[in-house]
């Protein structure tokens, strides 16, 4: 089997982690959307996949969001790129590619073996 070391390994949550979503149009305040609520359905150090109520716009174009969430215990903050989307019972899916950032790669693996960590001394 062959594996590629380039792609990212995918935790997928139990129950969907809260975080919360602003469209981005430029650097400006002013260009960023009011915040919205989504859920995180899986989360990798390059993406995620966000479930949300909002029908954001998606077409060929870049869709630029920038995505809030709390894993353990630091709260983080990405910007990155809708890459796909897709209707869901009432609500929407959407894939997010995060923009290339080592830090905030480190950051998100070092708080999914956190809460993986704490998860496991809950159950015993």
């Amino acid at each position: 089997m062959l594996y590629k070391r380039s792609e990212y390994f995918r935790y997928t949550f139990g129950k969907p982690l809260d975080a919360k979503f602003r469209i981005v149009m430029g650097e400006a305040e002013e260009q960023k959307s009011k915040k919205g609520d989504c859920t995180l359905v899986d989360l990798s150090p390059g993406g995620a996949k966000l479930l949300a109520e909002f029908d954001i716009p998606f077409s060929r174009d870049a869709v630029n969001i920038q995505l809030e969430f709390t894993l353990y215990q630091a709260k983080i903050e990405v910007l990155g790129t809708l890459v796909w989307k897709e209707s869901y019972q009432k609500d929407f899916l959407y894939g997010f590619d995060f923009e290339e950032d080592l830090e905030k790669e480190q950051l998100i693996v070092a708080e999914l073996k956190l809460l993986r960590k704490s998860e496991s001394s809950e159950k015993q």
